[in-house]
This record gives C-alpha cells, sequence and structure tokens, in this order.
C-alpha cells in the first residue's frame, strides 16, 4: 500500500502541473483549485505514512537493463523528514502564491513548474539509491529554472545563467562521484548498503570521493564560496524565494549531504577519515560570514538570504559533529529553519507587493500599517535569533548541547557569536518598521492580500507551537537518530 502512496504523492502533482498548464488564462479558479488540491494531496499523503509509524520501508526495484541501474523508492526516518517539510510547506505556499500571482502575467507557466518541483523534491525525499536521487536531483534543478527567470528581463536572465551553471557543474561532481563509487562498490548504490561496500577502498580514494560529493551537494547548500547564486535568484517572485530558500533547493543540497555522511559512508567511516576539524571549519565560516555579510545588506530579501546560507550551515555543523545530540539539533533545525525562513520571506512579499519597498531603510513605520504582517516577521526573527519562545531556541539548544558533549568547544563560541550577529540583522528590521509614521496611506485589505496572510500567520503561530511543544517533533527526529547511531 505505501508504494501506491507515494507513487501519487511524486507524480501526481506532475499531472496537476499538466493540469494546471491547459487551463485557459481566463479559468484561474479552476487552475488555483488545481494546484492547492494537487500539493494538499501529496501532503496528506505524506501525513499519512507519518502517521501510521511508516518510518522505514523497502520497494522493489525498477530495473532498467543498463549496467545493472535500477530505479528504486524507499522509505526511512531521514527522507521522510525531508518529505513532511516539503510537502507541508508547499501547501502553505500554493495558497500564497494564488494570492502573490493574483496581478502576475505567465501563470499557467509559473504553477505548472510550482507543482513539477513539488513533485521532484519528494521524488527526491523518497530515493532509495543514489541513481534515482540523482536524477531527481538534476530534474529539480531544471524544474525550478524557470520559475527563478519568471520575472522576465536582464537581471532574471543573468541569475537564471548564474543559477544553472552552479547547479551543472555541482550535478557533475557529483555524477563523477557515483561513478567512482559505483567501481568500489561493484554497482552496489543503494543506500545503507554502500558503507559495508567500501571496505577496500584506500583512505585517499574515500577522502576524494567525500568531497567529490560534499563540493557537488554544496553548490544548493550554498557552502561559501559555492554561495553565489542564491543571492542572485531573489530577482525571483517571493513565493519561488520562499521554496529556494526554506524548502526544495537548498534543503535538497543539505539532504544530499546528510545522505553522503549517514546514508553513503556512515559515521564510523567518516570519523577515520580524519576530516571533521576540515568539515567543521568550512561550516563555522559560512555561518559567521554569512552573517556578517547579512548585516550589509540593505535589500531585505538579499538580507534573508545571506541568513539562509548562514542558518543552513549550522544543519551541516549539527553532522559534522557526528554525535547524536548534534545530529538531532541539525535535524531539528532543518524542521524549524524552514518554517521559520518561509515566514520571513512571505512577510517580504506582502510588504513589496502592497507598498512597493524593497530595502530595509524604506521600512520605516510601515509595521503600522502592515501590523500583522510586520509583526509575524518580529515574531519569527526572534525564532531566527535562538530565543524562547521560539522553534529556533530548541534546535541550536541541541547543536550546543552536541558541540559540548563531542568536546567541540570552538563551535559553542561560534553558535554563540552568530546569535547574536542574527540579532544584529534581524532586529533593526522589526524596529524599523514599527519606529515613526510612514507616508503610506492604509489601503483596504484585498483579497489577494489575505491568500498571503493567512499562511504567514498559520505558519508564524506554527513556530510558537513548536516552541512551546517541542516534543511534537521529537518522535520523527529520534528515528532519524537512531537509524545512524546505536543507543
Amino acid at each position: 500500500m505505501s508504494l501506491p502512496l507515494i507513487l501519487v504523492a511524486v507524480f501526481g502533482t506532475a499531472f496537476g502541473a499538466v493540469w494546471a498548464a491547459v487551463t485557459p488564462d481566463e479559468d484561474r479558479t479552476e487552475r488555483n483549485f488545481v494546484v492547492f488540491g494537487a500539493s494538499l494531496v501529496s501532503a496528506l499523503i505524506v501525513w499519512w505514512l507519518l502517521g501510521q509509524g511508516l518510518y522505514s520501508a523497502s520497494f522493489p526495484a525498477f530495473e532498467l537493463g543498463v549496467a545493472s541501474l535500477n530505479f528504486k523508492f524507499a522509505l526511512d526516518p531521514l527522507g521522510l523528514t525531508y518529505a513532511v517539510i516539503a510537502s507541508t510547506l508547499w501547501v502553505f505556499a500554493s495558497v500564497y502564491s494564488v494570492g502573490y500571482m493574483d496581478q502576475e502575467g505567465k501563470q499557467r507557466q509559473f504553477f505548472s513548474f510550482f507543482l513539477l518541483s513539488a513533485g521532484i523534491t519528494l521524488g527526491i525525499a523518497f530515493s532509495g539509491n543514489l541513481f534515482t536521487f540523482y536524477l531527481f536531483y538534476e530534474l529539480l534543478t531544471f524544474a525550478t529554472y524557470p520559475l527563478v527567470v519568471h520575472s522576465g528581463g536582464e537581471d532574471a536572465a543573468k541569475a537564471g545563467r548564474k543559477y544553472i551553471t552552479y547547479s551543472l557543474v555541482g550535478a557533475s561532481l557529483i555524477l563523477a562521484a557515483i561513478v567512482m563509487l559505483w567501481r568500489l562498490t561493484g554497482g552496489i548504490l543503494d543506500f545503507g548498503a554502500i558503507s559495508a561496500a567500501l571496505g577496500n577502498a584506500s583512505a585517499g580514494q574515500l577522502v576524494t570521493l567525500f568531497f567529490l560529493f560534499f563540493i557537488g551537494f554544496g553548490v544548493k547548500a550554498a557552502i561559501m564560496p559555492l554561495h553565489g547564486w542564491l543571492p542572485a535568484a531573489m530577482v525571483a517572485p517571493t513565493p519561488v524565494s520562499a521554496l529556494l530558500h526554506a524548502v526544495a533547493v537548498v534543503n535538497a543540497g543539505v539532504f544530499g549531504i546528510l545522505r553522503t555522511v549517514y546514508s553513503v559512508f556512515g559515521v564510523d567511516v567518516v570519523q577515520n577519515m580524519k576530516i571533521r576539524p576540515v568539515l567543521l571549519g568550512i561550516c563555522a565560516l559560512t555561518i559567521l560570514m554569512g552573517s556578517l555579510i547579512a548585516l550589509k545588506q540593505d535589500v531585505l530579501k538579499r538580507r534573508l538570504a545571506y541568513s539562509t546560507i548562514s542558518q543552513l550551515a549550522y544543519i551541516l555543523l549539527g553532522a559534522f559533529v557526528l554525535h547524536p545530540l548534534a545530529l538531532k539539533g541539525a535535524i531539528l533545525h532543518m524542521i524549524f529553519h524552514s518554517t521559520l525562513k518561509i515566514v520571513l520571506f512571505f512577510s517580504a512579499g506582502i510588504v513589496a507587493t502592497e507598498t512597493g519597498y524593497l530595502n530595509v531603510s524604506e521600512l520605516r513605520g510601515v509595521g503600522r500599517i502592515l501590523p500583522l504582517t510586520l509583526g509575524s516577521f518580529g515574531l519569527i526573527s526572534l525564532g531566527m535569533i535562538g530565543m524562547l519562545p521560539l522553534s529556533g531556541f530548541w534546535s541550536k539548544y541541541f547543536l550546543l548541547q552536541g558541540s559540548l558533549a563531542a568536546d567541540a568547544w570552538i563551535l559553542l563560541a561560534v553558535l554563540l557569536l552568530s546569535g547574536l550577529l542574527n540579532a544584529f540583522y534581524f532586529l533593526p528590521i522589526t524596529i524599523t518598521a514599527f519606529s515613526g509614521e510612514s507616508d503610506l496611506q492604509p489601503r483596504k485589505k484585498s483579497s489577494s492580500l489575505w491568500f498571503m496572510l493567512v499562511p504567514t500567520l498559520a505558519l508564524a503561530a506554527l513556530g510558537l507551537v513548536f516552541g512551546l511543544w517541542p516534543g511534537l517533533a521529537s518522535p520523527l527526529v529520534d528515528a532519524v537518530v537512531a537509524q545512524f547511531f546505536s543507543l
């Protein structure tokens, strides 16, 4: 029963994408219903799997008859976590997009690739081997490219060229790693079976293989200095920015690195390679440099972009500590950062559409005109800083605990300093918004605004709920930790 449901979740959105593409422009209500319905069906399937406790399952592979490659889906706690994040937030993004795109052109193109990207993202989550993973990972690049360049113009074209170039170079390195791995293991590419097959590989081969994967996936994960595509992609419509930064693309890179460390190599192999200090150093540099650069950004979406670069490195830092508590913090941060950051982008989009303002320096007094929007932004900013009662506190708490348990004391300083920098670049936004008076006149709330505001407020409330009851995420997160550590 599980495999047919997974197939519906992954490929059902492709059917919705075709439906949205052939729906005439004048039938917006029908297209909006299709977009929301397809996203909701996928999310309900994922949540049904979660509710049934179906954390692990392996399904028969589809043999391609070429070099013994096969197409395979599987279910495990790590993949299910990514699927829950992506499918749930896609539902909220679909509602938001209906409002945001109400006065925009090329809606059929936008919503077709919007839905296609949703299914591909779930394909990444449910991949049972590296070959299947790579196919969906590459497809995600080509499905999201039209969304990046959707607004048109030279800036969008330039951002699209940068995005596709970075992505294809990263994918080439991943492909080289898969070919090398194929030769070392005798064709074994199933997650969970690879590590045991690497016993005869030399130390040099293992390190080379690891860094091919790390750099390849690090492009989408925006590890510095591989991050250049991400700030440039801010020319995309706000729903796309939110999905790029909170759900699909960046988390696909992070998820790929998590798969590399835990499903391909395994904790023991990575520890024996003696590369942990290098990996932690790269993460620490990305955390601090991302925050420092964010401080200098006046364009709100670019400030959020560099915040994303910094926050993603928190997840990778927790993964590279190679301790159960740190991994718990990493998975919690993957969940909570996605939920919190999408609210910030949604809020920025509302401000842009309602006022035309794009810069932080322009926001003086705007909070009095859009109190719910900027109030949500201010509340969620506290979570990004790591303050109670928001969910961001708990992920950073376990990252600190894991760093201390692994005697990585220097990471304690990195995390605390980063939290301080987060406060320096987030709090002034809210303070400016609620200080003074704006020259703008209050406008009547349109239906488009409510379509954007409702999911923003709902997700802001979810960040507060997870902060007050962090144990809600514990069963799945603990299952991920138990998957890779013998506790």
